[in-house]
Parts: structure tokens; C-alpha cells; sequence
């Protein structure tokens, strides 16, 4: 019992290795752009005020967002989803896999649930004992089941953290903040990366400093613009990478589209109002990340059908005003 433990601890400790080194390369081309660029190469005062300013700004703006993607924890669903005891003791008790299918099917009545497994079954967490909701997913580093779940390390940037329902927005941030850091530092830096380049200026502690923030900084900006237009796409489609990797089941079937409500409805979904001046915004996502507003994939022959308070809607799935999905039956 020992052992495990202790190599829990070692793994945990490794995943920390990657932030590390991301801290020390932005402490490294802080220190390279201000002392080495700004402050020795640099001449005119005007321009050197306008740079420092510029970095500065995207500097802070990148900090801010990569301390709050890093610090902010995924969110887990609530304990409406979990079993209580009496209805784990009778799960647990149940061998056969239709008859436990049928208590969680019941179980399921009372909670806004409507994505299923690839078999038609309830998603259910055997780790967490929890009835999954709608693109909750279990996280496999952190443990537990994380809400909206859209991934948990990043190829290149691993901040150590499962991205998901709560911090998806500083994530966006993140990426966003980071690509304007690395253009700001190429745009300004490139002319004298050629000068550098053609033999002009020969102190070689400045001239390695220079190309090595150059080449880095276009290095990390190509790379950055590819994920933040990936993860863009991503939120315009209303998916996150786990339901772009793996389309999300229904009763009915797969439903790739089930979830995207339209492009600003998808954006306010993950971002919100905002509630502060730019450029350090505090966004508040839009419901409680349990349950999503859907759109059913309708034939356009579906007649309209009316609710209670004389709205129309297709037949199917609907969204209500306040964003709640509901069902509607009508008989053939």
C-alpha cells in the first residue's frame, strides 16, 4: 500500500514538470526582451517607452490568464447525480447487466440526463458512483468526473490542470493572450533579427539572446495559432475535443450537432457577460454546466408543435427561454 502511494506522489511531482519549464522560458524571454532588446539595443527613447509599454500590457494579460487556467479547479457534478446508499446497496446487488441498466434508467427519470453510452445505457462512473450528465466525463489524472470535460494536458502547453466546464474560458484566454505575447515580440524584435542576421550588431551575448527570443517566440506563435483556431472552431460548433475526437450518443442515437445552439448562443455559453473592463476579464459561464440547451437534427417536413405558453417549436427537443431542454411527445 505503501508503494502505490509513494509513486502517486512521484507522478504528481512529474506533472509539474512542464509548467516549470514554461515558467522559466517566460522568465527567460522577459528577461531577454526587457534588459538584452529594450534596454541595450534600443537607442530611441520614444520607441523603447512604446515597446515596454506594448510587452508589458500582453505580458499581464498572459500571466493573468495562464495563473487562472493553472489555479482554477475543474468543476465535478453535484450530488443530485450521485447514488445515494440505498440505491448503490441495490446496484451493487444486481448482477445481471439489463437488470442494473433498468435502476439507473429510473434513476435517470428524475435528473436532466440525455446523452447515453454507445449501447443505448445510462453513462454511469463506477469510480465516482455518480450518474454522468450531459459531456461529463471522468478524468483519469485528476480522479474524478469533471463537468463539460474538455481535456486535461495539452501537447505542448501542459498546465497541470483538467480544462473543462469551469476554466474552459480562461483556457480560450490563454491561448488568445499567449499568441498576441509571441506576435508582439516577433514584430518588434524581427528588425533587428535582421540586423543581427546580416552582421551589423556583434556583441554575441545580445545577438544570441535576440535570435533565440525570435526563433522561440515564432516557433510558439505558429503553434498557437493553430490550437486557438482549433479550439475557436470548437466553440463555434458548440463541441469540446473529447465530443470532436468521439460524437456523443443519444437515445435515439449519435448526434454530432446535438448541442449547437448557433454561434453567438454557443459563445455566451462559455464566456458569458462580462463583468469587468479589458483587458482582465472576469467572465461568468452560462448555467450551472450540469445541463445544455439542445437542438435535435429535425427533418424539414417536422411540423411546428405548441407548449403551454404558445411558443412554437419543432417536434423533438426543444429549448425553452430559459435555456432548459425539454421533451415533447406527440403521438403519431
Amino acid at each position: 500500500m505503501l508503494l502505490p502511494a509513494c509513486l502517486r506522489r512521484c507522478a504528481r511531482l512529474l506533472y509539474w514538470i512542464p509548467v516549470t519549464i514554461i515558467m522559466m522560458v517566460v522568465m527567460w524571454s522577459y528577461y531577454a526582451y526587457v534588459v538584452h532588446f529594450c534596454w541595450i539595443l534600443i537607442t530611441c527613447a520614444t520607441q523603447r517607452v512604446v515597446f515596454l509599454c506594448l510587452f508589458h500590457l500582453c505580458f499581464g494579460m498572459f500571466s493573468w490568464s495562464f495563473w487562472k487556467t493553472l489555479s482554477t479547479p475543474p468543476s465535478s457534478p453535484s450530488v443530485e447525480f450521485q447514488l445515494s446508499s440505498s440505491d448503490s446497496l441495490l446496484y451493487e446487488q444486481e448482477r445481471g447487466g439489463m437488470e442494473k441498466s433498468q435502476i439507473l434508467l429510473e434513476i435517470s427519470h428524475k435528473l436532466p440526463v440525455h446523452t447515453r453510452t454507445a449501447t443505448g445505457a445510462i453513462r454511469f462512473c463506477h469510480h465516482c458512483q455518480l450518474i454522468k450528465p450531459d459531456r461529463c466525463h471522468h478524468c483519469s489524472v485528476c480522479q474524478m468526473c469533471v463537468l463539460k470535460m474538455d481535456h486535461h494536458c495539452p501537447c505542448m502547453f501542459r498546465l497541470n490542470n483538467c480544462i473543462g466546464f469551469s476554466n474552459y474560458k480562461f483556457f480560450m484566454l490563454f491561448l488568445l493572450y499567449s499568441l498576441l505575447y509571441c506576435l508582439i515580440i516577433v514584430a518588434t524584435v524581427t528588425p533587428t533579427f535582421i540586423e543581427l542576421w546580416l552582421g551589423k550588431l556583434f556583441d554575441s551575448c545580445v545577438k544570441l539572446h535576440v535570435l533565440f527570443l525570435t526563433l522561440v517566440s515564432a516557433m510558439f506563435a505558429v503553434t498557437l495559432c493553430f490550437l486557438l483556431l482549433f479550439h475557436i472552431w470548437l466553440l463555434t460548433s458548440n463541441k469540446t475535443t473529447l465530443e470532436w475526437l468521439s460524437v456523443p450518443f443519444f437515445a435515439d442515437g449519435p448526434a454530432s450537432e446535438a448541442f449547437d445552439v448557433g454561434v453567438w448562443a454557443n459563445f455566451l455559453q462559455v464566456f458569458g457577460k462580462k463583468k469587468s473592463l479589458w483587458p482582465f476579464p472576469v467572465f461568468s459561464s452560462q448555467g450551472d454546466g450540469h445541463s445544455f440547451p439542445l437542438r435535435w437534427q429535425m427533418s424539414s417536413h417536422s411540423p411546428l408543435v405548441t407548449n403551454g405558453n404558445g411558443h412554437c417549436f419543432m417536434e423533438g427537443s426543444v429549448v425553452s427561454p430559459e435555456g432548459v431542454s425539454v421533451t415533447i411527445a406527440v403521438d403519431d
